[in-house]
């Protein structure tokens, strides 16, 4: 928080509250393949459509986004979306004991539906992921921002005081203030 004077070449320290640190989320996976729709599909197709006996779900959590991989021996799909464009995040249940994962990635079943703990896990995370880097966080560093500015123009305006009692204790006369610099639009 230092500010350089463009007529003199020096640096003041300015009175400024220390920026809190931005949050860095660690990359997660989880594995999210979901057993019961293959089991089922076994039992229903009697084995014969090997896609669905060989597909498998991942999720990773990143810094910045979740990406939800699906593969089968058929295709790979990726899904990539940054934590503010996951719409609600909730955890989903039916027939009283299967619990998923619902967001904008699609729904998240993993192991045998009955894994209410991982469920939990990844919906805690992606909601603290998404406070902080999605909407609401980009509103909390922009008010950050205007707080730092506000400071820095009280801060500015102070010295500007002391700068002209000095003026006025040496009998020297203060320089007719500048014109803001105009700003171009295009």
């Amino acid at each position: 928080n230092l500010v350089m004077c463009s007529s003199q070449v020096q640096m003041v320290q300015l009175n400024a509250q220390p920026v809190t640190a931005q949050v860095v989320f660690e990359r997660k996976e989880y594995n999210t393949t979901n057993q019961m729709e293959k089991l089922c599909a076994c039992i229903w197709s009697f084995g014969l459509y090997p896609c669905v006996l060989c597909k498998e779900q991942k999720l990773v959590l990143e810094p910045e986004e979740a990406v939800l991989t699906t593969k089968d021996l058929c295709s790979t799909n990726v899904s990539r979306r940054p934590y503010g464009e996951l719409g609600s995040v909730d955890k989903g249940s039916s027939c009283g004991c299967c619990v998923s994962v619902t967001s904008q990635l699609g729904p998240i079943s993993p192991g045998f539906n009955c894994e209410e703990e991982l469920v939990n896990e990844i919906v805690e995370e992606l909601k603290a992921r998404m406070k902080t880097r999605g909407d609401t966080g980009s509103i909390q560093r922009a008010e950050q921002q205007i707080d730092m500015l506000n400071k820095l123009q009280a801060d500015v305006s102070n010295m500007g005081t002391k700068l002209d009692a000095i003026l006025a204790h040496l009998n020297i006369a203060s320089p007719p203030p500048s014109p803001p610099d105009a700003i171009e639009r295009m």
